[in-house]
């Protein structure tokens, strides 16, 4: 499957708006961020999910005024924290995810989303005249596992096993920058085993 017309316009209107915010550094993830990466996923996105760390919440959201459904706020589940806000570009859905952390399965995971668009990020272009940086598969790997979804983890691991020296890189970088039960560790060397 590949992104659909209307949600590539999308990234290419955001891309537009965003491409003069100083500093801006931004990564688009979740189901559109697999996509990108030619991971196998069973439905078409409802929705863009950008990620960014708390200190470009404002200016993004600056920059994104005209599509506004609300303004970033903190958001905070039993496994979830971050400063949400809501965009309609073109009749699709964009969520700002800033500052973004998930604590479950005694695992703390917090998305440093600078560190990742400077390090470890990757470059698509989507059309002739748009190119943006996606989040790493290790980030998505990681994510899905702590949210146990394995419809997403297992086609996510699998392109990572057939392309280990492009991604196991960022996944030993993310593991040592944040801490892990054991049992998940024992779930994710599984995965690779």
């Amino acid at each position: 499957m590949l992104l659909q017309q209307p949600m590539l316009q999308t990234i290419e209107t955001l891309e537009r708006h965003l491409m003069h915010v100083q500093e801006s550094r931004w990564l688009i993830g979740g189901s559109c961020g697999l996509l990108l990466h030619n991971v196998e996923i069973q439905r078409i996105p409802r929705d863009l999910d950008l990620y960014v760390d708390q200190c470009d919440v404002a200016s993004l959201h600056e920059a994104l005024q005209t599509y506004s459904m609300d303004t970033p706020a903190h958001s905070e589940t039993p496994i979830y924290s971050s400063i949400l806000s809501h965009y309609d570009i073109l009749g699709n859905a964009v969520e700002v995810v800033g500052d973004f952390r998930v604590a479950a399965q005694h695992s703390l995971y917090q998305v440093e989303a600078v560190y990742l668009w400077e390090r470890h990020s990757r470059i698509v272009h989507v059309t002739d005249s748009c190119s943006v940086k996606i989040m790493p598969l290790a980030h998505e790997l990681l994510f899905n596992l702590l949210r146990d979804r394995p419809d997403r983890y297992e086609p996510i691991a699998r392109v990572i096993r057939k392309q280990p020296a492009q991604h196991m890189p960022a996944l030993q970088d993310l593991l040592a920058r944040n801490s892990w039960g054991h049992d998940f560790r024992k779930k994710l060397e599984l995965l690779f085993d």
